[in-house]
């Protein structure tokens, strides 16, 4: 008899939660070894990329424990055209189904709809792709990026309410749905903040490292910012690495979008200001849920919503992930 641990756990509340929003049970006749294994191809963007590790991670753990299904990683390095390459190749492998996690919105139609032609089905995972293309996908598992904004920029004004500041934007990977509605959204939203002004927006590209150098542009264009708001969590804790070597982590605030351990603590121990949660378990579970069903021919709503909410150091502790 196989040994209950985590990673079984796991599997099987992801597929208990699955059924509670509303997904349908696959049609199983017997045991999960009298099924056709199917083959999953799941091309990621980025092997490097904090969220991106982390959540084909938490992918390869979850398909270890399956006996219904294989999969099979290509990592993109942000390369559009290697990733258009990967796709092609699992089209003619003739995988059961593809998980795509796009190095872009826009580069993808033509590919897409040659995998429909094939009959492959195709699960858009975390970064959405623009709307013609999302023509030829069978369903979306991700977060609104435009409702991560929002709350991001709640956080802002309920921290400065009537007082004047400075808000600084590193932003992740160029052309990317993050980097398009993290930005455009929150802009949105401060048009209506007459107190509150943007005083520069620099490229971090998911990437902590990066992000130092950009909280260091930013500090060096505007000595005299409030805030910096981050694309993601593991930017914001480079940012502020440059804060505390600079000796202004207890000036300027830092917003994020993550749910990782690391953040949490990070907002409990104040040096994160506040984060927008995003689950990296429950993308990862719903994906190769959605996955193996549309494999197997079942329907599936256009959209799986990562859920989302506003975390400070006074509500962190009763933050509950969607998958617990």
């Amino acid at each position: 008899m196989r040994k209950t641990g985590r990673k079984t756990v796991f599997a099987a509340l992801a597929a208990a939660v699955f059924l509670m929003h509303g997904g349908l049970p696959l049609c199983v006749q017997g045991d999960a070894g009298e099924q056709d294994k199917v083959t999953i191809g799941i091309s990621m963007a980025s092997e490097l990329a904090s969220y991106q590790k982390g959540l084909a991670g938490k992918m390869q753990e979850i398909a270890e424990q399956s006996d219904s299904y294989e999969v099979e990683f290509y990592y993109a390095d942000w390369d559009a055209d290697k990733q258009e390459e990967q796709l092609r190749e699992m089209i003619d492998k003739q995988v059961d189904s593809i998980i795509l996690c796009p190095v872009d919105a826009k580069s993808f139609l033509n590919v897409l709809r040659e995998a429909k032609d094939a009959g492959i089905p195709v699960v858009n995972l975390n970064m959405k792709l623009d709307p013609f293309s999302c023509e030829y996908i069978t369903t979306y598992v991700g977060g609104s990026m435009s409702e991560e904004a929002v709350l991001a920029a709640e956080l802002a004004v309920d921290y400065f309410g009537e007082e004047e500041g400075k808000i600084g934007i590193i932003e992740g990977f160029p052309g990317s749905d993050p980097q398009i509605y993290r930005t455009q959204t929150f802009l949105e939203e401060m048009n209506s903040q007459p107190n509150i002004e943007i005083v520069g927006i620099v490229d971090g590209k998911w990437s902590r490292s990066r992000a130092e150098l950009a909280a260091l542009d930013l500090l060096r264009k505007e000595p005299e910012i409030d805030m910096i708001y981050c694309h993601d969590c593991n930017m914001a804790m480079g940012a502020y690495d440059t804060l505390e070597k600079e000796g202004k982590e207890d000036e300027v605030k830092i917003i994020g979008i993550g749910d990782a351990a690391e953040y949490k603590d990070a907002v409990k121990e104040g040096k994160i200001y506040g984060i927008v949660s995003q689950s990296a378990d429950y993308e990862a579970a719903y994906a190769l849920i959605c996955a193996e069903k549309a494999a197997r021919g079942q329907e599936l709503r256009p959209w799986y919503k990562n859920p989302c909410e506003a975390l400070t150091a006074e509500n962190i502790d009763k933050y509950r992930s969607p998958m617990e």
